[in-house]
């Protein structure tokens, strides 16, 4: 991080929670990969702080990108959009919106849900 430090610095970072298949995870191994990621985000954040780079985090939900438009017909309207408040998937120029809030926004750091107020249900 010394090279960082020479200018005032940002440091963005996306979480992606994989799909590898199209089985819906349990809520309990997303609450699971959730806290590992936090941890992570706030030990990058609690060592780049010291080297006076600003540090966040982006938590992405479903983003409408050809991963997910390559699931079987019919399983994003059944699985994904119900627990979604927005009804809706994200696009993806949504999450570079959201980036650049948080890169230019200096009073904004820490970590950031671009999830279209995703809530999985309890399997």
């Amino acid at each position: 991080m010394p090279h960082l430090s020479a200018v005032p610095s940002n440091t963005c970072e996306r979480k992606v929670l994989s799909v590898t298949s199209p089985v819906k995870a349990s809520a309990t191994s997303r609450s699971a990969a959730a806290l590992i990621s936090s941890a992570s985000a706030t030990t990058l954040m609690k060592e780049a702080m010291f080297h006076g780079v600003r540090t966040g985090v982006i938590h992405p939900g479903f983003v409408d990108t050809p991963l997910l438009q390559g699931m079987p017909e019919g399983y994003v309207e059944q699985n994904i959009l119900p627990d979604t408040q927005l009804g809706r998937l994200i696009r993806p120029e949504e999450i570079a919106d959201a980036i650049c809030f948080m890169v230019r926004n200096s009073a904004v750091s820490g970590q950031l849900w671009a999830d279209a107020g995703w809530h999985p249900t309890a399997a």
